[in-house]
């Protein structure tokens, strides 16, 4: 499986970090270029090309693109909201739904417990859930947040000591809000 080599996340969540990142909503401007939003699933042949860049290339049921969709919309509204409100949500409801299309089963073998597919045609939802779940009994869940820039909304992964990162980069994103806001200041003064 190809895992994310673009920014630094940890391998056991490399493949949910990808799918969720398969939407790209950035649509900001950076020395001086304007970053072209896209979506790596939005048609069916694209998502199979997806897949294949990730190794999970097998037998589709002809609905997986769509219940993918649904996962993937899910995921992002449950990771928009802030971390103390995801429990009540009504995106952690929509999430729950997403999550039925992909029944789990627990494999028991020499390496231990591992969550897999029900259906082999259902892996990617399945191995996006259990990612899930991993970063979920860990503890790190909470790490997994949308960037705070409404031009950006991109998924990371708070690597930061405290666990109190606003934005995928402070650098980017941080740096234009932090702009933003004083010269929002020095207008009203």
């Amino acid at each position: 499986m190809r895992l994310s080599k673009t920014y630094a996340v940890p391998d056991e969540l490399a493949l949910l970090y990808d799918f969720v990142n398969s939407l790209d909503c950035r649509c900001y401007i950076e020395q001086g270029v304007a970053h072209t939003p896209g979506d790596a699933l939005e048609r069916a042949h694209q998502f199979r090309k997806w897949l294949e860049a990730h190794a999970l290339a097998g037998k589709l049921r002809e609905d997986a693109h769509c219940k993918a969709l649904a996962l993937r919309s899910a995921l992002r509204a449950y990771l928009k909201c802030d971390p103390q409100d995801r429990r009540d949500a009504g995106a952690a409801r929509a999430l729950t739904e997403a999550a039925r299309a992909y029944p789990l089963v627990a494999f028991v073998g020499a390496t231990g417990v591992d969550l897999r597919a029900e259906n082999a045609r259902d892996e990617l939802g399945a191995l996006v859930l259990a990612q899930l779940h991993r970063l979920a009994t860990s503890g790190e869940i909470d790490r997994l947040k949308m960037c705070a820039s409404e031009e950006c909304q991109w998924i990371f992964f708070d690597r930061s000591k405290p666990g109190n990162r606003r934005w995928c980069s402070s650098a980017r994103c941080g740096n234009r809000q932090k702009t933003r806001s004083y010269r929002e200041r020095r207008r009203l003064s």
